[in-house]
């Protein structure tokens, strides 16, 4: 595709038509929601609900299995025991170092550096990026 006039203004049109259409979704959004404003409140209180239920079939499977040992509970549900970790994170990493395990680069941190200072085996280049408007004008010059 050529970048010219005619058919930047076709791309133009064609952002146009996909806000009207956007804005044609939203209106609609909004007409159901308030048609249905009852029916969204309702799952939206039954939601909640069910959220606090299952915070206390939690804690009365975790008092279950405390008393019985048991991981098959009621119902199928079930216990999964897993290790939970606690460590200092400075002295891991420099555990991480000493054993030499690999360590994750800090690519965000590492290309700020190598931006404003050399370093022997990276390359820079010139990033070129097209940027576009949010509406396509033109001056009698282009």
């Amino acid at each position: 595709m050529e970048l010219n006039k005619e058919n930047l203004e076709g791309y133009q049109n064609g952002l146009d038509g996909l806000g009207i259409l956007q804005a044609e979704l939203i209106k609609k959004r909004v007409e159901f929601e308030e048609t249905n404003v009852e029916l969204i409140t309702k799952i939206q209180k039954v939601t909640e609900e069910l959220g606090e239920s299952k915070d206390i079939f939690k804690e009365a499977g975790l008092e279950e299995y405390k008393k019985t040992g048991s991981k098959q509970l009621i119902g199928g549900l079930g216990v999964r025991v897993g290790v939970s970790l606690t460590y200092d994170v400075g002295n891991a990493l420099e555990w991480a170092k000493a054993h030499k395990l690999c360590l994750l680069l800090d690519k965000k941190e590492f290309e700020r550096i190598a931006k404003k200072s050399p370093i022997g085996f990276v390359e820079k280049g010139e990033k070129i990026t097209i940027t576009f408007p949010k509406e396509i004008k033109f001056g009698d010059s282009q």
